[in-house]
């Protein structure tokens, strides 16, 4: 095993009107268990706090029914004028805060902002922060809350034509879809066949910039249609981040700590992401035959 193995392998993650008024509750979600969420009661701009509770358990709910967290996840989630995120520092009993920038009763809003921070706490975010690593790679980590955020649009899409947090919350399930499918419209997708050259091309900005919110989601989108494919996959970002970078802290050895860091069972999927980018490691693929 030459000296870049070992580095690599043994270092080695919409508004719905007044619906506010609620009349019929319908079942909570069976993985709501895993998600313990506290609401800021003020500041939400008309919209009730245990209606955007709702709201958030839904969205949580989509990305939990594929996660199995060691205990609960705690969410203490307060209204924002800034840009949404969770706090890197969090409350004595591990409890996490989200700050979400959505105002009054537009729900697709706040799901697809709180989609994206879940997905940050389910790929552990904090890792790159303790161990100081650098921002190079970052760009992939806001990527994958991009597709949390896209992931809950849809999935609750179809949940809530069914099984809604208040049936008459039903008839608003295609505004969710209407909500994700002008996402991706306006994001001028490159097909896939053509991802390698794009990201050959956008690699530096994304390197320098991790917030580059449209080129997040293009990568975002194809990663969330392998999803709708499989979204037991979800699994794979909890493994996310781990080992260490090497010096030149690379993004090829960030995916061989992540595929080497993966479970058996999504070690194809974290291959496949490679592959949507064009990424060649012959380390993942000489492992992968």
């Amino acid at each position: 095993m030459n000296h870049r193995i070992a580095l690599c392998v043994f270092s080695s993650i919409f508004c719905f009107s007044n619906i506010g008024l609620v009349a019929y509750q319908a079942d909570a979600p069976s993985s709501a268990r895993k998600l313990v969420t506290r609401i800021e009661p003020e500041g939400w701009g008309g919209a009730l706090p245990q209606d955007i509770q709702k709201v958030i358990e839904s969205a949580g709910s989509e990305i939990l029914k594929y996660v199995v967290p060691n205990k609960p996840i705690l969410i203490h989630v307060v209204p924002s004028d800034k840009v949404p995120q969770v706090d890197f520092k969090r409350a004595a009993n591990g409890e996490y805060t989200v700050r979400l920038s959505a105002k009054g009763r537009f729900w697709a809003q706040f799901a697809f902002q709180f989609g994206h921070e879940l997905a940050h706490i389910v790929a552990h975010y904090e890792r790159g922060n303790d161990n100081k690593l650098g921002n190079e790679n970052k760009w992939f980590e806001e990527t994958v809350g991009e597709v949390g955020s896209l992931f809950v649009l849809a999935r609750m899409a179809e949940t809530w034509k069914t099984k809604p947090p208040y049936t008459n919350w039903k008839s608003f399930a295609p505004a969710l879809r209407d909500y994700l499918d002008k996402l991706i419209k306006d994001s001028a997708v490159p097909p896939l066949e053509n991802m390698p050259k794009w990201f050959l091309d956008n690699r530096p900005a994304l390197q320098a910039d991790p917030h580059l919110r449209e080129r997040n989601r293009i990568v975002a989108i194809h990663i969330f249609n392998s999803l709708e494919r499989d979204p037991t996959q979800w699994e794979a970002f909890g493994y996310l981040g781990l080992g260490r970078p090497d010096p030149g802290n690379s993004f090829e050895c960030y995916l061989e700590n992540w595929y080497f860091s993966a479970p058996k069972a999504n070690k194809g999927f974290v291959k496949e992401v490679a592959d949507i980018l064009g990424v060649k490691s012959k380390l993942i693929n000489d492992h992968a035959k």
